[in-house]
């Protein structure tokens, strides 16, 4: 009797150490797993941060204008070619407003119409007032 008994407990002493021994490989693997992950997240965090300065660097206004000269011969405009009045721009319709836009809300300062004379065609649908400027007041997505 006592010597079945020493059987059976080195039996249930190797199936312990094997159990053991399989619960031991399994998280070493995980860990494994766990480690590597962790790597991954760091290299695309990395790739992250340098894909964000790229961005920041192609986007940057002094960038776009060395880009916007150099592919699509765009000058920045010399101080004689802005106006201050918009009534003098040739062809622009007038009395027509833009689509709202919930980007952008426009700030439009209106004065009376005065009248023309020979230049205005005939037959145009006008406000009575004559926009003499937009600006930027909001918005920004």
């Amino acid at each position: 009797m006592r010597r079945a008994f020493n059987i059976v407990a080195a039996v249930i002493a190797l199936a312990s150490g094997a159990a053991v021994l399989q619960l031991k490989l399994t998280v070493q693997a995980k860990q494994d797993e766990l480690n590597a992950l962790a790597r991954q997240i760091h290299d695309d965090r990395d790739a992250l941060r340098v894909l964000e300065a790229e961005w920041a660097y192609l986007t940057s206004p002094a960038s776009l204008q060395e880009r916007s000269v150099r592919f699509l011969a765009l000058m920045p405009p010399s101080a004689d070619q802005i106006i201050t009045d918009p009534r003098v721009i040739p062809f622009r319709p007038r009395g027509e407003f833009a689509e709202a836009d919930p980007g952008v809300m426009l700030e439009r300062k209106l004065l009376p119409k005065r009248p023309t004379g020979e230049g205005q065609p005939h037959g145009e649908e006008t406000s009575g007032l004559d926009v003499i400027s937009e600006t930027v007041v909001g918005g920004g997505r």
